[in-house]
């Protein structure tokens, strides 16, 4: 079984979430709908909200679940979260999903995280690929991956995941094992 362990990079920590998380990330991103406005999820609207969604998280890492909260290592303050969107083991890949707070963003932090945690999966997990999707119109989404070595695989046009009646163009990027790029 898979877990999420801790992992240091020079300015992050990519620890578990802890249920206290939840005020600061309701505060931080999880409430901004600049942050959510690519996401499949809408703000929360309250921060009870955010600790349900966070106790969930803390409750299924029993289950064996990598999702990470993305906070600084100066201070451990959660700025936001990585996660195995869509796990595969039986086809040889997962899907990360990521989020972070607006005043972080043109920092690089992302694509330290998205280095961090690839790297992880494919020392721990043995998958063949690591892939994400990013809404077509989403250019910082889709740099992140690039400069984590990530590459354009697909274009697929799939229904808005918020339920709005549109269907919206994505990039599949992906990285395979032997791809990976040094940190």
């Amino acid at each position: 079984m898979i877990r999420t362990f801790p992992i240091h990079t020079p300015r992050l920590c990519l620890r578990r979430f802890e249920v206290s998380d939840a005020p600061e990330a309701y505060d931080r991103w999880m409430s901004d709908s600049d942050v959510t406005e690519f996401l499949t999820w809408d703000p929360h609207g309250s921060p009870e909200e955010s600790e349900r969604v966070i106790l969930a998280w803390v409750q299924a890492y029993a289950l064996g679940t990598l999702d990470w909260c993305i906070s600084l290592r100066q201070d451990h303050a959660p700025v936001g979260s990585i996660t195995a969107v869509q796990d595969f083991p039986g086809r040889g890949y997962c899907e990360l999903g990521y989020c972070i707070a607006k005043d972080m963003w043109g920092k690089g932090y992302m694509t330290e995280a998205v280095r961090a945690v690839t790297g992880f999966i494919f020392q721990d997990a043995r998958y063949d690929w690591v892939q994400a999707r990013c809404d077509a119109e989403n250019h910082g989404s889709r740099r992140c991956l690039e400069k984590s070595g990530y590459t354009h695989a697909a274009e697929v046009w799939l229904p808005s995941p918020k339920g709005r009646r549109e269907v919206r163009l994505y990039h599949v990027m992906r990285v395979c094992r032997g791809d990976m790029p040094r940190m």
